[in-house]
Formats: C-alpha cells, structure tokens, sequence
C-alpha cells in the first residue's frame, strides 16, 4: 500500500450493511474501511446444515446446525470496531480478513468451518480471540504476521472423561513471525504441516497436538520460535504431542518451563542451538528418528527420564547443568564424541548415578581405544597398548570381573602347569625332617652324610589346585614346596596375585570411596 492511499481516512462501513449482503448471498469485499458494529452473524436467516458433536462440545458452544455463508468475505486493512461473531458457520468461500485489526471485544470463530482462511498480519488487540473446534480448508491457512494481544484458542477439550479435538488445519498452517500472548493448539490437528518460525509466545498449549507434517519452529537463516518471558510465568507444554515427520526447534528459545512430556517424534527431530532456560521435561518422549541436541543449552535441571532414542542421538557442544537421564537409554545410539562422554560422565557423577558413570566410562575407553592404531607414522603406538592393557585387566578401572576372572585363570592355569610339568624339569616335593647317612671308609673311618628328605611327588589334582592358589597369594604350603623350573612358575604366580590384588584394592576402593 502507498502512502497516499494510506494517508487517506478510512470510510466507515456499519456491521449491518456487510451482514445484509452476507445474507442475501452477495459477495462482500471492502478495503481501508471501519467497521462498527457487532459482526453477529447468528441472527440471519442462511440455510443450514447438520453437523454431528457430542454432547461435551455443545456444553463449550459448538451447534450441531451450521449456517452456510455462500458469500466471499473479504475486509482487508481495515479496524472491527465491534465484536466479531462467526462461530458455527460454514464458509464455503474463501474468507480474508488480512492487516485487519480487530479493537473491540470478543473474536468469536468457535466451530466455524472455512473453505479457506486468510489472516495475514491481523491484529486481535482486544479480548479473547476463539477458533475452538474449527476447521479450516484449502491448501494454505494464513496467520502469518498476525498478533494476538489476548487469549488465542484454537483448542479443544482437556478432559479425561469426555473429549473433543481442537483447531482442524486441512492445509499448511502458516503462523510465520505470529505473536502470541497465550496460544492454546490443546489437541490440534495439523494435516499439512505448521510453520511456527520465529512466532513469539508467552504461554503456549500444544498438548497433545497431531503435527501430521513437519512442524517447523525455527528456521536457519531467518531466526527462530520464541516462548519469552514477558510476564512473571511463561510455559510451554506439547505433553502428549505426535510428531509424525520432521520437528525443527533449532535454535529455538523457552524462557520458562518446557514440557514435551510423552510426546512422540516419529521423524527427524532437530534442536540444535535450542536455548532452554527453565526447567525442561522430555520425560516418556520416544524419538523414533535421529535427534540433534547439539549446542543445545539448558540453564536449569533437564529430564529425560523413560526416554526411548531408536535413532542417532547428537549431544555434541551441548551445555546443562543437570541432566536426568540413564546411560542404557542412550548407550546404542549416542554418536561418539570424546568430550560429550566426559561431559556425560561428570554430569552422571553429580546425580549420583554412579553405575551409569562408569558404564559411560568404560564404553568412552573402549571407542577411544578402537580409534588408535597399532602404528603411527611407522611407530608403534604404545598409548593403544596401554589402554589395551588396561581393557584387558581391569576395565580401565570400572570393572572388577575381569580381575576375578583373571585370579580364576592363573589358579587353574598353574594348577594344571605343575600337575602336568614332567618331573624330569621340576615339580612339587614334599618337605620332610633330614636325614643322616653313615658310610665305612678305610681304616674303619665312618662317614656321616645329611640329606635334606626331599622328593618330588606325584600331587593329586587338589594338591595342585592348594598349592596353586597359596602360591598366588604369596605362601608356600606346609610340607611341599617347589623344585626345579616350578621354583621360578610360582615366581611368577606370586607376582601376578600381587598385581590383581593391588588392582581389586584399587578397583573396589574407587567403588567404595565415592
């Protein structure tokens, strides 16, 4: 619109002249006017037709008789002074009420049906604007732009006991760069898609809302939804909600409480950069699609209690204080990232989840390991040895059934050495008193000789099994003792009981202490 055509007074249109065409059928455009008077379209004589409610959505105001407008309604850029009253009507035209400011009372659409709609930049800068139950058509409903200074209801019922869905949108649903003070989609059902980019709300209802395209609440380039905190309470809630393509939040921002408690994401589900100031709730959510969480920010607790992830998680560069979540939820589908899993594990550490800190712990080691080769640069890399021997001993320090198993295999192992071992390179003897040998020399000369009483036996199984274990502990068993090359096997067995028991010391005092 130029500036001379803005600058010219508007022509003042009294209600009853637009109702008067709208009930003789006539099609009703006007531009640049002002409206007064109520546009109450209950009381024209229009013909009728039968729509099925139950009773709980006739106790909140929806007719089961619509009356059928025939007329092409369009007041462009224009002020309602009056209160609008449309509901239970069937607009079988396109219907456009685009920069159109509605200034006076009640904005009443509950039940109404529109074989297209266009709100584009309206403003509802007075009272309660009411699309409870409506359905709107065509390929495109356009809210764009538009802002709701009151309570905007495009809700149904939230009752367990009796129940009705909310707003019906047959195409898109464009509420791009919207302003909301408190939007109310309670049970919603967007066919087409919604397009929530950059609008701005203060309280928003989406529970249990159906997105049966992609819900788009953030753009890339353009800026993003934002659920602001103008007043002292701001909430956010898609309890229940189903996602069934694609859920953009990036870069999104909540500035009180978020609640996505139970709702399904069936599709690719996008928050990266998304800034959650107040307390967040994805508690029961189940992303059946990939998710991104990256440099995602959380100020106060986040929980993601009985979450289900099937698909790609991405936490990397994300910020929280606290984030309720366990490690068996996420173990299989969190794609790796060294500082990721050490943000995870002090953040399991803080909570108290000690078991899930060094589970995250231990598969953090085993994909740092699995990422280091032998060789580096024509050198042998003797980090991935370390961190192998470490693997294998102890569980890089969380695990202390690899230590037991290993105390298991030296005493069966050995066990079976000196069972086995030929006698001819050593074995087990018995310890016994010595012994005095006396020999006749020439000139009747007596020699007496001392032996030391030793032999080497044959030991049953349990012998080998005692000595065995009493060697990895450091003793010798009472009456036998080792000869030959079996001295220098229980060297050896004595020096690995050593290193398991300064190991299980460590391990369990680590479990203990903390």
């Amino acid at each position: 619109m130029d500036s001379d055509t803005s600058s010219k007074p508007r022509r003042v249109v009294q209600a009853r002249e637009i109702l008067d065409k709208i009930e003789r059928g006539e099609d009703v455009e006007y531009d640049r006017v002002i409206v007064e008077g109520d546009l109450d379209i209950s009381g024209l004589e229009l013909r009728t037709e039968h729509m099925d409610r139950t009773g709980f959505e006739l106790i909140f105001g929806l007719s089961n008789v619509l009356k059928v407008v025939c007329s092409q309604i369009k007041i462009a850029n224009s002020e309602i002074k009056g209160e609008v009253k449309l509901s239970n009507v069937h607009v079988q035209k396109p219907i456009n009420f685009s920069r159109g400011e509605f200034t006076a009372g009640k904005a009443d659409f509950r039940g109404a049906k529109f074989a297209r709609a266009n709100f584009r930049e309206a403003k509802f800068t007075a009272g309660k604007t009411d699309f409870m139950g409506a359905e709107f058509g065509g390929d495109i409903v356009d809210f764009g732009r538009a802002e709701f200074a009151g309570d905007a209801d495009f809700n149904g019922a939230k009752s367990w006991d009796a129940y009705f869905r909310g707003a019906k949108f047959g195409g898109l649903a464009d509420f791009e760069r919207t302003r909301f003070r408190h939007a109310d989609f309670w049970n919603a059902k967007f066919r087409c898609g919604a397009n929530f980019s950059q609008a701005k709300f203060e309280f928003a209802e989406f529970g249990e809302s159906d997105f049966d395209d992609d819900a788009e609440f953030s753009y890339s380039d353009f800026g993003s939804a934002w659920f602001r905190e103008e007043s002292e309470f701001c909430f956010v809630n898609f309890n229940g909600a189903k996602f069934t393509r694609k859920a953009h939040f990036r870069k999104a921002k909540f500035d009180g409480e978020t609640n996505f408690r139970d709702a399904k994401f069936n599709g690719e589900t996008n928050f990266r950069r998304a800034w959650f100031k107040g307390a967040t709730d994805f508690n029961g959510v189940k992303f059946s699609g990939d998710v991104d969480f990256d440099r995602a920010k959380f100020n106060d607790d986040a929980t993601f209690w009985e979450a289900k992830f099937d698909q790609k998680l991405k936490l990397d560069g994300s910020k929280y204080e606290r984030l309720y979540i366990t490690w068996n939820s996420i173990e299989d589908n969190l794609v790796y990232s060294g500082p990721v899993y050490l943000a995870l594990i002090k953040n399991f550490k803080i909570i108290e989840q000690f078991d899930d800190a060094d589970d995250c712990y231990y598969i953090y080691r085993r994909k740092s390991q699995a990422r280091k080769k032998w060789f580096s640069k024509k050198r042998f890399n003797w980090s991935k040895l370390l961190d192998w021997i470490g693997f294998v001993s102890c569980g890089y320090g969380v695990r202390i059934w690899p230590i037991i198993i290993w105390v298991l295999v030296s005493v069966f192992g050995f066990m079976f050495l000196y069972k086995l071992m030929p006698q001819s390179y050593g074995g087990i003897a018995e310890s016994g008193p010595s012994t005095v040998t006396m020999e006749a020399m020439n000139n009747s000369t007596l020699l007496f000789t001392f032996g030391a009483g030793d032999g080497v036996i044959s030991p049953s199984w349990g012998d080998c099994l005692y000595f065995s274990f009493t060697a990895l502990t450091g003793g010798t068993p009472d009456g036998l003792h080792p000869v030959g090359l079996v001295k220098y096997a229980v060297m050896v067995e004595s020096v690995l009981g050593y290193l398991f028991l300064a190991l299980f010391v460590v391990v369990l005092a680590r479990k203990i202490i903390r």
